[in-house]
């Protein structure tokens, strides 16, 4: 297990575990459920990802498409987007999780990590997972009609 600390934060995760799990995950997040607003995420999250957030899914194992969920809360007056998303990695909470520590922040994502992950996958069967929780503000991208 490799310690990852963030601000108000430490997580244990296990970087090999995790990438095996999502290797052989199934089709995962939006790409299986092919509605406009998770069309929109998934053609949004590769060119607005902030490299920080980048960094610290790869660190930890997560691949770029490794949702577990995707939601869209609707459009904002800004016009941009709101997002959900949970993605899982194998690891734990070690601190920050009771202690109400601060969502991290990198530009318009805010992440959190806790211990009671859904809808996991199979693959993370068995082992001690963890769910990162992401909101995010995005613009609309996609090729169908944007929902307003």
């Amino acid at each position: 297990m490799e310690l990852l600390e963030l601000p108000g934060w430490r997580i244990e995760f296990d970087r090999p575990a995790t990438v095996a799990a999502h290797a052989r995950s199934l089709c995962r997040g939006p790409e299986r459920c092919g509605c406009a607003p998770c069309r929109n995420w998934a053609k949004t999250r590769d060119r607005l990802l902030p490299d920080d957030f980048r960094h610290l899914l790869q660190r930890i194992g997560i691949p770029l498409d490794g949702e577990a969920e995707v939601y869209h809360n609707g459009r904002l007056r800004n016009g941009r987007h709101s997002y959900g998303l949970w993605c899982h990695f194998v690891g734990r909470v070690l601190a920050g999780e009771r202690d109400c520590a601060p969502n991290i922040e990198t530009g318009t994502f805010s992440a959190f990590f806790h211990s009671k992950p859904a809808l996991l996958a199979d693959a993370f069967a068995g082992q001690s997972t963890v769910q990162l929780e992401v909101e995010a503000e995005v613009p609309w991208l996609s090729d169908v009609p944007e929902i307003v």
